[in-house]
């Protein structure tokens, strides 16, 4: 996705025949005072957040009556289950589902069971008797919920939704995280991967997709029609996927070494749209399977368009995709890198618990990133190093998880696929990648994928792979990152022994913190005018000779290709080299590693300042993001008194990207990335002049970020009538997307109309939880923080009732980017009343006060930089 036993595999086949409907149960009894106690019995009893052992299914036989127009839909579920020792109760996921009858078969017998809910997601059935060892199966009739996401209060894209486009409904499954167990009654846990046969009851003129390939069908009365898929085996349960509507499929034929079948299937009248992604698509699958050395481990492959989504999901055989994605209108190589990587990583080899949910979203961040580099050698380094430095900013949150966490409760899977699973887990992979050598972590995750495909495996399987294909020590550094919360630092030190006979002697001393071994590269200049290269697992204190080195060396890059995912903290004076000796990606890494510095008020803002200006006179735009990153983070130290005197210093460093030719057109990816990031932070300082000739100009051009940047250097005075043209558009869209475009630009307007947008949160006829981000931008631009922090306090129950219970829980997050003691007192006093109603209030409360008195210790640790622009020479 883009927001897992094998003990049992072996287990003789299901009882229930392959694509057999199973026969109706006997009636589940009505109630009374047996089945009272048999419920209160099952549920005093319930497991915690692991279903217990000892019970597994084989396999499921789902039958789902599915159709878009309707807001349910109905099911039955034969689920075979392998019991390990005899037990009265079985346990199963069900959210949402109401079950009308339940029968157990054992032992030749059919018997009537008792479901009793329990409130934590699960279900218990009391059995009649003892079962076990041996094999069972249990049935279940039910109905459950389709979300409707065109309604208001429906924007959760879980279990079965449904949208509407073009005037037709198409309906739609969801089941990762842990949401199948809002399509069928389950074991939904990802340590099982049992087989699924699955059934689509649909109407006739409607098209069913599913995980595999349909094995037969046939019409039925009363307009419907039955689609049967073949049986799809080692499926967990998070992976299960239908689709139903009047799709258009487009054939892109037999692809990859399997020759199989691909289609995509997307709204009616959409099927010309997806000729650049289907010119794509082989190379992406042959890229994927040159690197595994295996076929695309699937029967057949459908990418299916959903008008509205969160972005892509990997299900096996059936991939959803956000339309735009699929459409054109979306970047669709990195995503469906992204997707496929996965049906090696987390499709076929699973993990077993989220604890180890890095071992999917890392993996198919990495490959698929590495993927799309091959195939678009034109991609800028930018690209990856935002995906980098999010995962830099992740793992310096007060509360920073790691890789391998410890998942205890279902409401924690979901916040578990962040920053730190995706970036920081791919930005890792890339770092052991480049320290071994690209030859010998490939060999370990051929081993990994070949000797574990099919089941559910932990971390200790790449470990093991890792160790066998490079040596143990590695392996052991993985595992200690992998386990180590937070951005990883690593000090080094330049020691020259100029006693030595001949040239001084050169080596640097590294240390890593925090009992952490971090693999680092160095580069530095040699005798002939190039440059080498050495490498050291670092430990509390490793010394590493640059026998290469001419003599003690002028300057050492700490972090050789920026590919290490690690501070660089160098003790006494900083060999660092001019940035013309700098890679893309080195320059962008010293960027971080001041930024984040300061950040962590480690590095005065008057080293910050010279620091900027010498990336910033080196007139090259890799070396300008780098600056402006530094730049972000002193800008969060910024107050409102000093920022006038902070923006003209700004715009005369970056004079370059603010010329009327900048704002209105880029000469490059990376040149656009960094005139975006000049004009959000020195705005206020843009020469006028400048300005209204860059908007004329814009007014005339077309381009998506025209009406953005068209904001962004709309003076104050004028602010207001495009703000009102906006709502306009906003109220009158035609389509969710349009309208949540021009909502998230308002979060562009100057910082004297937040209170303004304050006010579309709180206008009945646009969504609140829509308008936030537009806010929450604000928060986050330094220049705008105190006046959207103001419009939000002096309307502050207001706000929290709009945005809900969940959304106000989001937004008082948000606001830990608060960085003065007196809105940290403001916000206190504002909250407390409040917390009753907002999901984990207190604690969220109690993170975001500690993170913004973080910021404010930080902030006096830096220094002044009122100071520091006084500075002579500056």
């Amino acid at each position: 996705m883009l927001l897992l036993c094998a003990a049992l595999a072996a287990c003789g086949r299901p009882e229930v025949a392959a694509g057999a409907r199973p026969p109706a149960p006997a009636a589940a009894p009505a109630g009374g005072a047996e089945a009272g106690r048999a419920a209160a019995g099952t549920a005093a009893g319930a497991p915690g957040a692991r279903l217990p052992d000892g019970v597994a299914p084989l396999a499921y036989d789902l039958t789902l009556e599915l159709d878009p127009d309707r807001a349910s839909f109905t099911g039955r579920v034969a689920i075979t289950i392998a019991v390990a020792a005899p037990t009265a109760q079985l346990w199963l996921h069900a959210v949402d589902l109401e079950i009308s009858r339940a029968v157990l078969r054992a032992d030749g017998r059919d018997a009537p069971v008792v479901p009793a809910p329990t409130g934590n997601q699960l279900v218990g059935f009391a059995l009649p008797g003892a079962v076990g060892p041996g094999t069972v199966a249990l049935v279940i009739d039910y109905t459950g919920r389709v979300t409707d996401l065109s309604h208001p209060a429906g924007k959760d894209e879980q279990g079965m939704f449904r949208e509407r486009t073009g005037g037709r409904w198409y309906l739609y499954s969801q089941a990762e995280s842990v949401f199948a167990r809002r399509i069928a009654p389950c074991f939904d846990e990802p340590r099982f991967k049992p087989a699924w046969r699955v059934t689509a009851i649909v109407p006739r003129d409607q098209i069913a997709l599913g995980n595999a390939p349909v094995a037969a069908e046939r019409v039925l009365p009363g307009g419907r029609r039955e689609v049967r898929f073949a049986e799809i085996a080692a499926l967990p349960s998070y992976l299960l996927a239908v689709a139903v509507g009047p799709f258009e499929r487009v054939d892109a034929g037999r692809l990859g070494r399997g020759r199989i079948p691909v289609r995509f299937a997307v709204a009616a009248g959409d099927g010309r749209q997806v000729a650049a992604a289907a010119r794509a698509l082989p190379r992406i699958i042959d890229a994927l399977e040159r690197y595994v050395g295996a076929p695309l481990p699937l029967a057949k492959l459908d990418l299916v368009a959903v008008p509205e989504f969160f972005g892509a999901m990997e299900n096996p055989g059936l991939v959803t995709f956000q339309a735009a994605i699929l459409t054109g209108r979306g970047d669709f190589i990195p995503v469906a890198a992204h997707e496929l990587a996965h049906q090696w990583f987390g499709d076929s080899v699973t993990a077993a618990w989220w604890d180890h949910l890095w071992l999917s979203e890392a993996f198919a961040s990495w490959l698929g990133e590495r993927v799309t580099a091959e195939l678009n050698a034109a991609r800028p380094a930018v690209i990856a190093h935002l995906d980098r430095f999010r995962a830099l900013e992740a793992d310096d949150a007060i509360d920073a998880r790691p890789l391998l966490r410890t998942i205890t409760t279902a409401d924690e899977v979901e916040p578990a696929f962040d920053a730190i699973a995706y970036d920081k887990g791919a930005a890792v992979l890339a770092m052991f990648e480049r320290f071994v050598g690209a030859d010998a972590f490939q060999a370990a995750v051929r081993r990994y994928l070949t000797g574990h495909a099919g089941t559910a495996v932990t971390t200790e399987a790449f470990l093991a792979a890792l160790g066998a294909a490079t040596r143990p020590e590695v392996a052991d550094a993985l595992g200690a990152n992998v386990r180590h919360a937070g951005t990883p630092v690593v000090e080094l030190a330049l020691r020259c022994d100029a006693t030595a006979p001949g040239a001084a002697a050169a080596s640097v001393v590294a240390s890593a913190q925090g009992g952490v071994t971090v693999p680092v590269c160095l580069r530095f200049p040699v005798a002939d005018g190039g440059t080498a290269r050495a490498c050291l697992l670092a430990g509390a204190r490793t010394e590493q000779p640059l026998p290469a080195a001419a003599g003690c060396p002028a300057w050492v890059v700490g972090n050789d290709g920026g590919a290490g995912y690690y501070l660089t903290v160098w003790r006494g004076a900083p060999p660092l080299a001019p940035p013309s000796e700098l890679s893309p990606d080195e320059r962008l890494a010293r960027g971080d590693d001041a930024a984040l510095a300061v950040r962590r008020g480690e590095l005065p803002v008057a080293r910050a300042l010279a620091e900027i200006a010498a990336l910033a006179g080196a007139h090259d735009p890799y070396a300008a993001l780098a600056a402006l990153e530094i730049a972000r983070a002193v800008d969060a130290f910024a107050d409102d008194a000093v920022r006038p005197a902070w923006a003209a210093w700004l715009a005369g460093r970056f004079a370059e990207l603010l010329t009327q030719r900048a704002l209105v057109r880029a000469r490059s990816v990376a040149e656009y990335f960094a005139i975006g990031a000049a004009v959000e932070i020195a705005r206020g300082a843009i020469e006028p002049s400048v300005a209204a000739a860059a908007r004329s100009e814009l007014e005339r051009r077309p381009g998506a970020d025209r009406r953005r940047r068209l904001i962004q250097l709309t003076a104050v005075r004028d602010a207001g009538g495009r703000f009102d043209d906006l709502l306009r558009d906003a109220t009158a869209a035609q389509t969710d997307a349009a309208r949540d475009a021009a909502l998230d630009d308002l979060g562009a307007f100057p910082a004297a109309l937040a209170p303004r947008v304050v006010g579309a949160l709180l206008d009945r006829r646009l969504p609140a939880d829509r308008v936030w981000p537009a806010l929450a931008e604000m928060l986050a631009r330094s220049e705008a923080r105190s006046a959207a922090w103001r419009a939000i306090r002096d309307r502050f129950p207001a706000v929290i009732q709009a945005l809900g219970r969940a959304g106000a829980r989001d937004a008082l997050a948000a606001l830990a980017v608060l960085c003065d003691a007196p809105a940290r007192a403001e916000l206190a006093a504002a909250a407390a009343p409040r917390l009753a109603a907002i999901d984990d209030g207190r604690r969220v409360l109690d993170r975001t006060l500690a993170t913004i008195d973080r910021c404010v210790a930080r902030r006096a640790a830096a220094g002044d930089l009122a100071a520091a622009l006084a500075a002579p020479g500056l």
